[in-house]
């Protein structure tokens, strides 16, 4: 009898297809938000907004601060479960695979925004290459590792905890001036592609279910967080471009905006092409 029977065979398609998705999203996003110039535009103008609203007096400073730990603090929480996950199973090699996935995606973070990507100057003030984002990266590569090497039982809390951790941080990059929207949508990106990665070989090595729970709500809100992702990029074209610095404030409101509904889209993008190989490949089907 081989390994996976005709009833349980993994669908390893949908491995190379989650791969695909986050490298074509990817690209979108740099080659439409950092080098076409209504696209960047766009991205700097939510950007702008965020960073003019911020509040900036002295009662908030330690709010701020505190969100600027947050990376911190997501890789704190996966450092914590991956601990108590090496020690109660006594298994090294998930661990060991979801960690390389992290660093490599920190260390591709690093590399495409300081040696690989420029960003062109379209005088809109965007000095400097920062896509993708780093804050980003690290808080998602922790919370899919968390994900990853969490057993079938406990993915239905830990999912969406993760989602929220990681979720709030791309968001405080935001709205406290840090990062453009593409910067972190990107930054989720990496994280998902590498975290998808490893997925893929611990299912193939050590798969930890041959047969899951059906689910088709995650089939329908990636594919409506597709849409929603697809908008942002059609109105940030046709939507005014007027001078960087004259930006009405109800034009300002509808980028700002957009900016948000930028950064959960990738995210639940992310999340969700990690769940489908987390989960997915494993399942079975009928003859």
């Amino acid at each position: 009898m081989p390994r996976h029977s005709a009833a349980t065979r993994p669908h390893h398609i949908r491995w190379w297809l989650a791969l695909l998705l986050l490298v074509s999203f990817f690209c979108i996003e740099y080659f439409f938000f950092v080098h076409l110039r209504a696209g960047q535009w766009a991205d700097q103008a939510g950007f702008m907004a965020w960073s003019q609203w911020w509040p900036r007096t002295e009662l908030l400073d330690p709010v701020r601060e505190f969100l600027d730990l947050l990376p911190v603090i997501c890789g704190a929480i996966a450092a914590i479960f991956l601990l108590y996950r090496v020690i109660r199973d006594r298994r090294f090699l998930r661990a060991t695979v979801a960690i390389l996935a992290c660093a490599a995606a920190l260390a591709t973070t690093q590399l495409l925004k300081h040696e690989v990507l420029v960003r062109p100057d379209f005088n809109f003030g965007t000095t400097g290459n920062s896509f993708p984002s780093g804050h980003t990266t690290a808080a998602a590569a922790a919370m899919g590792l968390m994900y990853v090497i969490s057993p079938p039982r406990l993915r239905p809390v830990v999912q969406p905890i993760a989602w929220l951790f990681a979720t709030i941080t791309g968001v405080a990059t935001l709205v406290c001036g840090w990062h453009r929207p593409s910067d972190i949508a990107a930054g989720f990106l990496v994280s998902a592609f590498w975290m998808v990665l490893a997925s893929a070989v611990l299912q193939r090595i050590q798969p930890l279910s041959h047969e899951v729970r059906k689910t088709s709500w995650s089939r329908s809100v990636g594919a409506a967080s597709i849409i929603v992702w697809a908008i942002i990029i059609g109105l940030s074209f046709f939507l005014p471009h007027p001078h960087i610095q004259k930006i009405p404030d109800d034009l300002q409101l509808v980028y700002a905006c957009l900016g948000i509904f930028h950064v959960i889209a990738a995210s639940l993008i992310s999340s969700l092409a990690l769940r489908s190989v987390v989960i997915g490949p494993m399942r079975t089907f009928q003859k």
